[in-house]
């Protein structure tokens, strides 16, 4: 009969302990990190026959600290906001990335900031090409004359 099952080495204990320490800690800082107001834009895409929009909050960010850029079909919009003052420093930011689709007239997109801090970012689609009848003439060949 072996003892080695009662007689563990302590390293893998010790281990264990540190581990359940750091889990325990966690649970303690959780909530505490959970209270400060942390940065979310959320956002709203609408793609329907009319056009495409996205909605985003940005109540947070001053129209100075945004920016949006189009470049081919992607649409990229950051924020990035940072406040420092005797107490600390602070800073918030966030990008989103949005590929548009093949029929949105790119040429047309336009943006806006409401008070209440919601960007909208809209374009039409373009007019779909649509399908004609195309005649069919036929002209006759003249016949030469065989020598």
């Amino acid at each position: 009969m072996s003892l080695y099952p009662f007689f563990r080495p302590r390293t893998f204990s010790l281990m264990g302990e540190m581990m359940r320490d750091m889990a325990r800690m966690e649970r303690q800082f959780v909530p505490t990190i959970a209270a400060f107001d942390i940065p979310t834009a959320t956002s709203e895409i609408t793609n329907n026959d009319q056009k495409f929009a996205i909605n985003l909050n940005v109540s947070q960010f001053k129209p100075e600290d945004l920016k949006i850029n189009l470049d081919g079909r992607t649409l990229s919009i950051q924020g990035e906001n940072e406040v420092k003052d005797e107490h600390g420093h602070s800073k918030k930011s966030f990008s989103r990335v949005i590929i548009l689709p093949e029929d949105v007239d790119i040429g047309a997109v336009a943006s806006n900031l409401s008070d209440d801090g919601r960007l909208s970012i809209e374009a039409p689609k373009k007019l779909a090409v649509q399908g004609r009848s195309i005649p069919i003439t036929q002209t006759s060949i003249e016949q030469k004359p065989t020598e």
